[in-house]
């Protein structure tokens, strides 16, 4: 990208992270890989997600004891809950916990693994814009490691747009492996 075509503000960088995701394949395998050397010697509970379109798909986590998903309630609110119970179809077609399920308490949680459309080497995110994400990160205690997941190709060197609510990532995964975010 070239530095006068660089996106400006998060709705730039939404645009441009839709027009260029078909055409990136994901080593999935890759990034999964680093992301268990690195929770290997997590303590507590792993919070990870159900892939949207086009997002790196750690389903394969999902076979550690250790693993949490999120649930999706109307007013912006995730809650978190056992990855291994009854699962329903969320309107966005991936599979969430069943209302009811119980909730594990966030601070329980030992790391989170957080999607996004686009991350900076710095540890911004710019997601698909409801600000769940943000409002359930502001609730985690802020030693809890933040671990930004996405392909190589989403990943930038400058700096996001951000507002007051963002919460920034301490860790990024990508297929070259986890590294902590540059301040």
């Amino acid at each position: 990208m070239a530095a006068d075509d660089t996106p400006r503000n998060k709705a730039m960088w939404r645009a441009w992270a839709a027009e260029h995701r078909p055409g990136v394949a994901i080593d999935h395998g890759a990034v999964v890989a680093g992301l268990r050397a690195f929770l290997a010697p997590v303590r507590g509970r792993i919070l990870s997600y159900r892939p949207l379109r086009d997002e790196v798909d750690l389903d394969a986590l999902l076979d550690d004891p250790r693993m949490c998903l999120t649930r999706t309630h109307s007013g912006g609110l995730l809650t978190v809950h056992e990855a291994h119970g009854p699962m329903e179809r969320h309107r966005f077609g991936f599979l969430q916990p069943v209302a009811g399920a119980p909730e594990v308490p966030l601070d329980d949680l030992g790391a989170v693994l957080v999607p996004g459309m686009v991350f900076d080497i710095h540890g911004g995110r710019i997601g698909h814009g409801a600000g769940y994400y943000d409002r359930l990160l502001a609730r985690v205690s802020p030693a809890v490691p933040r671990v930004g997941v996405t392909a190589r190709a989403f990943l930038v060197a400058v700096r996001l747009s951000s507002e007051d609510h963002d919460v920034p990532m301490t860790h990024l995964a990508t297929e070259q492996g986890v590294r902590g975010a540059q301040p």
